[in-house]
């Protein structure tokens, strides 16, 4: 009797989980995106994805947590100010998107250590955001971007990023490094905030594209472990040796730069798949890239390389498609 009441609590406790589990990414692609927030309150339960971007919105929804089951919430492009302490119930929540806002604060309420127990990616890009709370360190984000908050006083954010242990993907696209407040007395620079990113232990894809770089400092070659690097839209002119030093990087950006020709430690790149490398002016790759096997897609600009290298591409990479753009008038390299 005791071992049918022990196995009928563990079929109960097993069917609650069941309908307590996350649904994966194909799962998630089926689902209806609720565009009006009525008919969503009429359909609470059923609501996994709520997309209420460019609607005026000065607030968050007043009874948001009323949507218990909700994995991806979409509320860019509003006039958004605060993130409300009942965000907190929604256990699912996995992404959330509050770019284009009003939202000078990233401060999420993680009183309960069930809040946010879920949630892994946060879009607060093109915010008046200045800083970034400590208590960020207690959620478990894979996924950050902070593109375009232009008011960010960098001394006080990279330490609260690297303190959060899971981050693996970072955008911090649009940032001018140049024009931003910096503290007078304390004034970072890149070196400084590549040798904070080095802290970070996984992160693997980093975005700083458009933010005025005109050198990289040596130590980019420390962030071992990435595999997806974008630094188009700069003013570099050349990479460092060091560079060499990313042997995990397989999709790189470069397009938009002011780049004449690569290092010879760029062959060690061996794990590259994707390079984009159309807007310089580039005139040379060294020989040794033909050892990138595993090369899938290449984009170089036609106009200033050489023709013995344009001819010697498809040879060192047989499987990869290579694609020679040809600048328009008046464009930049």
């Amino acid at each position: 009797m005791i071992r049918a009441f022990t196995l009928s609590i563990l079929i109960l406790f097993s069917v609650f989980s069941f309908g307590q589990s996350l649904m994966d990414e194909q799962e998630l692609e089926e689902q209806e995106v609720f565009t009006d927030i009525d008919k969503a309150y009429k359909k609470a339960a059923e609501v996994i994805i709520l997309d209420l971007s460019s609607q005026g919105l000065d607030a968050f929804p007043k009874n948001i947590n009323r949507f218990r089951n909700l994995q991806i919430l979409i509320l860019s492009d509003n006039q958004i100010s605060e993130i409300p302490d009942n965000l907190s119930k929604l256990r699912k929540l996995q992404i959330l998107h509050i770019d284009h806002n009003n939202i000078e604060s990233l401060y999420f309420n993680t009183g309960d250590e069930r809040n946010f127990e879920n949630l892994e990616e946060v879009y607060a890009g093109y915010n008046p955001l200045k800083t970034i709370p400590e208590n960020l360190k207690e959620i478990e984000l894979m996924m950050v971007s902070l593109a375009g908050c232009k008011y960010l006083d960098l001394n006080r954010v990279f330490t609260p990023l690297a303190r959060i242990l899971t981050l693996e993907s970072l955008d911090l696209s649009d940032l001018n490094l140049d024009t931003i407040p910096w503290e007078v007395n304390d004034r970072l620079r890149l070196p400084e905030v590549i040798k904070t990113l080095e802290d970070i232990k996984f992160l693997s894809s980093l975005k700083l594209a458009n933010c005025n770089i005109s050198k990289l400092p040596k130590n980019i070659g420390n962030l071992k472990v990435l595999w997806q690097l974008d630094l188009s839209h700069n003013n570099i002119p050349f990479l460092p040796r060091e560079f060499g030093g990313l042997v995990q990087l397989e999709s790189l950006d470069l397009r938009y730069n002011d780049i004449q020709e690569l290092p010879e430690d760029f062959a060690y790149l061996l794990s590259l798949e994707k390079l984009y490398l159309s807007h310089n002016p580039l005139e040379y790759i060294p020989e040794g890239v033909e050892n990138m096997k595993d090369m899938k897609y290449v984009e170089l600009p036609k106009k200033t390389l050489e023709k013995d290298v344009r001819k010697s591409l498809s040879k060192w990479f047989p499987y990869a498609k290579i694609v020679f753009v040809t600048l328009e008038d008046g464009e930049k390299q």
